[in-house]
């Protein structure tokens, strides 16, 4: 499993086309781990400059320095190639920082719903032992974590070419309970409402958290704010209708 902190990668141009190829669709694709990689893996997806990886009790974000990850595309592209060498014999250097988020207590094997099917598969041959081969990979557009924590789900799913997760309560759901834990991140702060997550490659964003509930007279947005503690993020939400389904949308 990788390390959770700074990590450095050191990578054959090569070796990434498939990752690259992929990166050029603007709608992010779940692929589901039927082995190919780490049995903490639920679904993969990849992402501008990274990777998204669903866990059963929560998430993995690997991100690449965008300086070297532009480098990277130019080899892939016959670019920046050393003179006399030919791409898979030029290597790049890719800094990366994987980093980790938890929903703390929460359910231990909650069941995993994919949705959104999309036509095809994925294949994955990889070295000499077939044992860790996989085959008809099925790809997916959502996925619903069930009851990660009593009456919560978590549904992630791509919104204009980035992954996106969504809080579901339903009537019955406790908000208090919700706390995400943060392994590996340099820094964790709270700045112009959002959350600002430093790595060794830059900071991400996540942005002011919406929340809303449906109603007779359509959607009623709701107050939501984060609250952060160490390493711990909650939300504080004023105002809701705890009878009625409520949505927080912090990504």
């Amino acid at each position: 499993m990788m390390r959770l902190n700074r990590t450095l990668l050191i990578i054959v141009a090569c070796c990434f086309q498939f990752s690259l190829l992929r990166a050029q669709y603007s709608n992010i694709e779940f692929i589901e781990n039927k082995g190919q990689w780490s049995n903490n893996i639920k679904f993969f997806g990849q992402v501008n400059a990274g990777a998204f990886y669903v866990q059963k009790d929560g998430f993995m974000v690997i991100q690449h320095s965008p300086a070297d990850w532009a480098r990277l595309a130019e080899a892939r592209h016959g670019h920046g190639v050393e003179s006399g060498k030919t791409m898979k014999e030029t290597s790049v250097t890719v800094h990366s920082h994987a980093y980790k988020v938890e929903f703390l207590n929460g359910k231990q094997n909650p069941e995993i719903i994919a949705d959104k099917p999309l036509p095809g598969y994925n294949n994955y041959f990889i070295g000499n032992d077939p044992s860790k081969w996989a085959s008809d990979c099925k790809v997916y557009q959502g996925i619903t974590v069930k009851n990660i924590y009593p009456n919560v789900d978590v549904r992630y799913y791509s919104n204009s070419g980035a992954v996106k997760y969504d809080l579901v309560v339903k009537p019955g759901g406790d908000i208090s309970r919700i706390a995400l834990k943060y392994h590996g991140a340099d820094k964790l702060e709270i700045k112009n409402k959002e959350l600002v997550i430093g790595t060794s490659v830059g900071n991400l964003k996540e942005l002011d958290p919406y929340s809303f509930q449906q109603n007779e007279n359509g959607r009623r947005e709701i107050i939501c704010k984060y609250k952060l503690k160490n390493d711990f993020v909650s939300f504080d939400v004023k105002d809701y209708d705890p009878s009625s389904t409520l949505v927080i949308d912090p990504y």
